[in-house]
């Protein structure tokens, strides 16, 4: 769904009940510039972009050849 930043101030009760289904996308002059997205989701999508960088920074030491660890064994050593 899409909906003007202006409408979306009058209406930003309800646009929080439908971001818990699908995401509600906020628009100015045709563009989308911002979203309202149900907490868990939010929540999940940074857990998963965290997991990719840490997953994007061991394959870029690697390929410098640092250290053989894996992910699991630095994970522990993190106490993660």
């Amino acid at each position: 769904m899409e909906i003007t930043a202006t409408k979306a101030r009058d209406q930003l009760g309800r646009l929080i009940d439908r971001a818990h289904s699908e995401p509600v996308y906020l628009t100015r002059h045709n563009r989308r510039v911002g979203a309202i997205v149900d907490a868990d989701t939010l929540d999940r999508l940074m857990a998963a972009a965290e997991e990719l960088a840490d997953i994007a920074a061991y394959d870029a030491a690697k390929a410098e050849g640092g250290g053989g660890v894996t992910l699991d064994e630095l994970r522990r050593e993190l106490g993660l």
